[in-house]
């Protein structure tokens, strides 16, 4: 525990101070651009193909019913990751060369180690499929992913042909999808998320009838009421939620490197929407954790 303790705080720091390199601050000083279904395809493969490999080829403990869920969850997500997601991309900005192989290198790890680990060395009583753990890590997992997937579909809701030709597109329930705004071109210079404006008068609304061109829209619905990453929120409890279930260090230290990872995203992302949106920007809203942060 002490060094997955240790693990969260190193990985937590570096990416705190680190700026994100992926999405909408891809950028060519992180690498060379890789379009971004290729790249998710090909870095959340292995943690469906080791996995499966391990099953298949290699030498199992006497396996009970958990194990084989558990497993089936695992590989359940990143099925869904490699497979599903990069075909419903909307537009996804490329992917530069160095997050994506520090991703490639993660899931081909941590694909070896939780298969591993679940068909080789975890040994759970046929009792303890109903115990508390296992059961509350279940609901845990199916609600976070089935967060995660809701609110991907929003988010790529935004970038539909519809929404992108909308001036401003005014949310006046909890489902509807989101509001647009566009950028003004006046900018100093152009970081890695992509010119930004200069001033507090450079993000105005689009003119009526003018393309919404490269806009920023807030996205409504879901768990987005209430926090500005709400996919982000749904993969942390999803994670969480199988390490409460598999009740093993492997698990553990996956939910770990996860929130590490995440929660300085969507801080960083949530900054950004403030200062695009500023008073517009629904206030209520943490950025990954519902009343917390």
């Amino acid at each position: 525990m002490g060094f997955s303790f240790r693990y969260f705080l190193a990985v937590y720091i570096t990416l705190h101070f680190l700026p994100s390199a992926y999405g909408r601050y891809a950028s060519r000083a992180f690498g060379i651009l890789i379009p971004a279904r290729i790249a998710w395809f090909l870095q959340d493969l292995p943690a469906v193909i080791i996995p499966l490999y391990i099953f298949f080829n290699c030498e199992h403990t006497q396996l009970h019913l958990i194990n084989y869920i558990l497993l089936g969850l695992f590989l359940a997500s990143y099925i869904q990751r490699a497979l599903v997601y990069p075909i419903l991309i909307k537009g996804g900005k490329p992917m530069p060369s160095i997050p994506f192989l520090g991703a490639l290198a993660y899931n081909c790890l941590n694909g070896y180690v939780q298969s591993r680990y679940l068909t080789r060395f975890a040994y759970y009583v046929p009792m303890e499929i109903i115990s508390v753990h296992f059961l509350a890590g279940l609901v845990m997992f199916v609600l976070g992913i089935g967060i995660n997937w809701q609110s991907d579909a929003i988010l790529r809701g935004l970038r539909s042909p519809l929404s992108r030709g909308s001036v401003e597109v005014e949310a006046t329930s909890a489902n509807s999808i989101g509001r647009v705004f566009d950028q003004d071109l006046g900018v100093d210079g152009a970081g890695p998320g992509g010119p930004m404006p200069t001033n507090h008068t450079s993000a105005s609304r689009t003119p009526v009838g003018q393309s919404a061109g490269a806009g920023y829209k807030i996205p409504y619905g879901g768990m987005f009421e209430f926090v500005s990453c709400a996919n982000f929120f749904g993969e942390i409890v999803e994670w969480w939620g199988f390490a409460m279930a598999s009740w093993s260090l492997p698990a553990l230290t996956h939910a770990i490197f996860t929130t590490a990872n995440l929660v300085p995203r969507a801080l960083q992302h949530h900054q950004d929407y403030l200062n695009k949106f500023r008073e517009d920007y629904p206030q209520n809203r943490a950025a990954v954790i519902p009343f917390v942060l």
